[in-house]
């Protein structure tokens, strides 16, 4: 069994998809598998994902949104640690050697966030973000509820195992779906940040993140708030405790 299965999902994406799966073929780290979710496309992404024969796992299913396309992935997946490469992303060489190195030397961590570039349609890095490190689990909670920071699905490495305790990705929302994620994990498991760029973010005309923390922020606060059992009172403790001001969601 692999070691890590990585997943993309994609959907008419076909010109991205090949840099992607390209990235995790570079890995210096070599046990790993690589799925392909083909959610619905109509371009050919087939095609081109065919081409590596065995290298890539491929499956297609009917057009069900971000969510589902990682679920599908996650539930075929055989590796006892998950990671995501969304399409329009690409991983760095080292990305999953130096994951797997914090993880043996912090066996407690169960998932683990990077810093990462964003890069523009020329290929240029144009922006180094940087995740924060945080100290302890409520430090993360609290970062991730007040949005201090964003962590890209990109850089995220999972035990496999915690999906059974938190649930899968939630797919009646098309977008902040991965706040969401990340806000359940943080519920039960440390989280840690490596602080090293160890992935590349493609800005382009298709990316939806400017619209993702617009929809469901009402829905998935309140059901934060009921998960992590914060009153408003205690908010205004953990804002007074790390200094950071709530953003008006």
């Amino acid at each position: 069994m692999p070691k890590v299965s990585v997943i993309i999902p994609t959907y008419n994406r076909g010109s991205f998809v090949i840099h992607a799966i390209e990235s995790v073929l570079a890995q210096t780290f070599k046990d790993y598998e690589i799925i392909v979710v083909d959610d619905g496309s109509a371009d050919n992404t087939r095609e081109l994902v065919k081409k590596y024969g065995d290298k890539v796992r491929y499956i297609h299913q009917k057009n069900q949104g971000p969510s589902a396309a990682r679920n599908t992935g996650i539930r075929h997946a055989k590796g006892k640690y998950i990671a995501f490469c969304d399409s329009d992303d690409r991983f760095l060489p080292d990305k999953l050697q130096k994951q797997m190195d914090y993880i043996k030397r912090h066996p407690d961590c169960r998932f683990l966030y990077t810093w990462y570039y964003n890069v523009d349609a020329e290929g240029r890095r144009t922006k180094l973000r940087k995740p924060t490190k945080c100290k302890g689990r409520e430090h993360l909670q609290y970062c991730l509820f007040t949005r201090r920071f964003t962590i890209r699905t990109s850089t995220v490495l999972i035990h496999k195992k915690c999906f059974q305790k938190v649930g899968m990705f939630n797919e009646k929302y098309l977008y902040s779906q991965d706040w969401d994620m990340w806000l359940r994990l943080a519920s039960r498991y440390r989280g840690d940040c490596l602080q090293e760029p160890l992935s590349e973010y493609l800005l382009h005309g298709n990316n939806r993140s400017s619209l993702s923390v617009k929809t469901y922020h009402p829905e998935i606060i309140k059901s934060t708030l009921k998960l992590y059992g914060w009153s408003n009172k205690k908010l205004k403790k953990l804002e007074k405790k790390y200094g950071i001001k709530r953003r008006k969601h």
